[in-house]
């Protein structure tokens, strides 16, 4: 195995820890918001609702 193989597999490792943060991320925002706090699950999604938690938080 060649250097630029270890490289490139190191590489998708990383972008698969990357993606499946994001995916759990988006689907904790989800559930926390859906079930929790009694919203729609998909608008979690929607930038508006960015904002107000962006603004709640700053």
């Amino acid at each position: 195995m060649s250097s630029s193989d270890h490289i490139l597999r190191s590489l998708i490792k990383i972008v698969g820890v990357l993606l499946a943060g994001v995916i759990l991320f988006i689907v904790g925002s989800m559930i926390g918001y859906g079930v929790m706090g009694g919203g729609n699950p998909f608008g979690v999604l929607l930038p508006g609702v960015w904002r107000h938690i962006l603004d709640f938080v700053q």
